[in-house]
């Protein structure tokens, strides 16, 4: 009886423990938030002059392979 009420305290302590906010913030298991004054806007992609450009297709020749 002795063990289940340590081992019901000690559950119960540890249960506590993870359920505060400053200890999941040292553990590790807390959610990061961004900074709202630390984000930057990127600028907007834009696309090279060329883009509509196609490649060149390189001419097929006839070569007749001999064996």
């Amino acid at each position: 009886m002795k063990k289940m009420m340590i081992l019901a305290f000690g559950l119960g302590m540890i249960l506590g423990l993870a359920s505060c906010g400053l200890t999941k913030d040292d553990l590790g298991m807390a959610k990061s938030k961004p900074d709202e004054t630390k984000v930057s806007r990127r600028n907007q992609l834009v696309l090279p002059p060329d883009f509509e450009v196609r490649p060149a297709v390189p001419s097929v020749q006839n070569s007749s392979v001999k064996e």
